[in-house]
């Protein structure tokens, strides 16, 4: 099995330290100050264990697996991420899934829980987490790159309105009815016992002004058909926040794609939206 290396870099306070030391150490030799020589292996030996430090809040860590959530661009998106093996120690990392900052919020030896925000809409295909920390002071910067394989689908921003729904024919106030005929093309009419209004037989009502509703009758709300013709980046964003109204309100929809494929599921749509 590949073993990833740690990487070790100082940050900026660690470089103006480093140069510091070596400052130090010219003038203590140039000057045969003993006394300043001393004291500066006495930092170097600091420094050292700092590097150590750094380096062990990355040692032994053995990455599992890594699941992002699809959802809109610009939303907090859930990651949770599994380890195999973690060091001991506080865990405290900053995580990138190639170059979409990630940041943790939970972290134990076994999982850590962290959100991402998607800057765009779009397919992300992750294929490298990594996972530094400048942890205990601050000088030194440790780092490991683990190699994942893990697709996202960013969804279009969400619109600040819902605009207007795609008209659809519709039999009663957008209902469509599919009606069981009886014989000679009469609808079997019953007594009203109490049902919903749209089930009554209004004109029935209108003639002779019974109370009845059609029995074997089935109805359900119009399906609101969506396609997709090259639409820009605002269209797709308002397309995406009726989808999710209408799936909200549980109101039957569809969307065409441009290459004539048609989805039902919420979760589809969106995808197909994504990849526009």
């Amino acid at each position: 099995m590949k073993k990833e290396r740690i990487y070790i870099l100082p940050t900026r306070m660690g470089g103006y330290l480093n140069g510091l030391i070596f400052l130090m150490f010219l003038l203590s030799v140039g000057y045969s100050n003993n006394l300043l020589l001393i004291f500066t292996l006495f930092l170097f030996g600091l420094n050292l264990i700092w590097v150590i430090q750094t380096h062990f809040h990355l040692h032994g860590l053995k990455f599992g697996s890594v699941q992002v959530t699809d959802n809109f661009a610009e939303d907090l998106t859930s990651v949770s991420i599994h380890w195999k093996k973690a060091p001991e120690g506080p865990l405290s990392w900053d995580l990138l899934l190639d170059k979409v900052p990630v940041k943790t919020f939970h972290n134990t030896k076994e999982r850590s829980d962290a959100h991402l925000v998607f800057p765009k809409r779009g397919v992300y295909q992750f294929s490298k987490l990594k996972v530094s920390t400048s942890q205990p002071f601050g000088l030194y910067r440790a780092w490991i790159t683990f190699n994942v394989d893990v697709t996202a689908y960013a969804y279009p921003v969400k619109a600040k309105d819902l605009g207007v729904l795609p008209s659809t024919p519709s039999h009663t106030e957008g209902e469509i009815s599919t009606m069981n005929k009886g014989p000679h093309d009469v609808w079997n009419l019953g007594p009203y016992q109490g049902e919903e209004s749209r089930k009554i037989s209004w004109k029935h009502y209108a003639r002779s002004g019974e109370l009845v509703v059609k029995e074997g009758e089935e109805l359900q709300e119009a399906e609101v058909k969506f396609e997709l013709h090259g639409p820009t980046e605002g269209q797709l964003s308002q397309l995406a926040t009726q989808l999710v109204y209408c799936s909200d309100k549980s109101i039957p929809f569809s969307l065409k794609t441009s290459s004539g494929k048609t989805e039902h599921q919420l979760r589809e749509c969106l995808k197909e939206l994504a990849k526009c």
